[in-house]
């Protein structure tokens, strides 16, 4: 079974970066990138906060885009693009040091990043700040508090401040990702994270609602990555922490699965 350690290595060596990890690259999705842009081209990865392998298929009429990425169907204009659906196992049930795990291709008792302040104190590098030694650029929209440690250290970043109304908070993190990949050219790894779907789960509130509008941001985001004729890669983090289950004391000791999508969008590709 693949595993979301698998995607930092696999990054690395798309981009022909050293980084240092005990995960193999995963050879399907660089047999799939390299049959469509042998000199790698832009790469948009797009973390969703609490996406697990039971939410994607529970929520399959609200997630179209992701869907229909995941199997390079036909979107607005007629565009078809294409598209890689594997299902991997998680690192940790908790968002930080899953991200840095993403991110590092270290498991968290290596990366030492439990909370954003360990973003800034810990020795390890993550796939962003290795391209960015090696003169490729890239850049981040997250979180202010986890923004605030890659300042100087990645060339674009930016930070959304925490807020109650996750929808917004979203929509900015979106408006910042379609920005860079609109007016920075040289930008060759682009890190996102949407939160909303996990918002949602944590409150109780209707996931329905939370993956329709996850769906929105992603298909603009799409649409943008087509633009730019990049790849798009889309995962979950983490099981999600549904209220209810919480509730009746069913706590996540084990770990998860969640769909990592690759993508290549077609021109047009955003679903109207």
């Amino acid at each position: 079974m693949p595993s979301l350690l698998q995607i930092a290595p696999t990054l690395a060596s798309y981009f022909g970066v050293h980084l240092v990890s005990p995960a193999r690259p995963l050879e399907e999705i660089l047999r799939f990138a390299y049959s469509l842009y042998p000199v790698p081209h832009t790469v948009v990865l797009v973390v969703i906060d609490s996406l697990d392998i039971e939410l994607y298929t529970e929520l399959s009429h609200e997630l179209t885009t992701l869907h229909r990425l995941a199997t390079g169907g036909r979107g607005r204009g007629g565009g078809r693009g294409r598209g890689l659906l594997l299902t991997c196992d998680t690192v940790s049930n908790h968002t930080t040091p899953a991200i840095a795990s993403i991110l590092t291709g270290l498991e968290p008792e290596s990366h030492a990043i439990f909370t954003s302040d360990d973003v800034g104190r810990s020795d390890k590098k993550s796939i962003l700040e290795l391209m960015e030694e090696e003169g490729k650029h890239t850049g981040a929209v997250i979180e202010t508090r986890g923004a605030s440690p890659l300042f100087g250290r990645v060339s674009h970043v930016y930070g959304v401040d925490d807020q109650e109304d996750i929808v917004a908070y979203d929509r900015m993190i979106k408006e910042h990702t379609i920005s860079i990949l609109r007016r920075e050219p040289s930008v060759m790894l682009l890190f996102a994270h949407l939160r909303t779907i996990d918002r949602f789960a944590h409150r109780g509130w209707d996931l329905h609602r939370a993956a329709y509008i996850t769906d929105r941001n992603v298909s603009e985001i799409a649409e943008s990555v087509a633009e730019r004729e990049g790849l798009l890669l889309i995962c979950g983090d983490h099981r999600a922490h549904r209220r209810e289950a919480m509730a009746m004391g069913l706590k996540l000791r084990q770990m998860g699965k969640v769909p990592l999508i690759v993508s290549a969008p077609a021109s047009c590709s955003a679903i109207t």
